[in-house]
């Protein structure tokens, strides 16, 4: 099992966190006491929804971005897995 640094940033949020390649990210940051917005934490609605601005992650779990949200880097944390070190926007639910 791999473990990555996912660095987090916006809303209050700057910090870094170890992540196994097998949790989701917003489980290994809220076990690290941050707190992150979810609702559904299923993957099938945006509240948790960040973007990727380097690395990059699985998340085939997800049922609701579209290809094109995809493509411009939109994640959803609740069923993200990191494939690499990686860095987050959170808060992107509006964005």
């Amino acid at each position: 099992m791999a473990t990555y640094k996912v660095t987090l940033s916006g809303e209050g949020v700057d910090t870094t966190i170890d992540c196994p390649d097998d949790q989701y990210l917003l489980d290994a940051a809220e076990e690290q006491g941050i707190d992150l917005p979810y609702s559904c934490r299923a993957g099938a609605c945006s509240t948790c929804a960040g973007k990727v601005t380097a690395g990059t992650l699985d998340q085939s779990d997800q049922s609701f971005l579209d290809d094109s949200q995809i493509a411009d880097g939109f994640v959803l944390t609740c069923v993200a897995y990191p494939t690499s070190d990686v860095t987050v926007l959170t808060h992107q639910e509006d964005a």
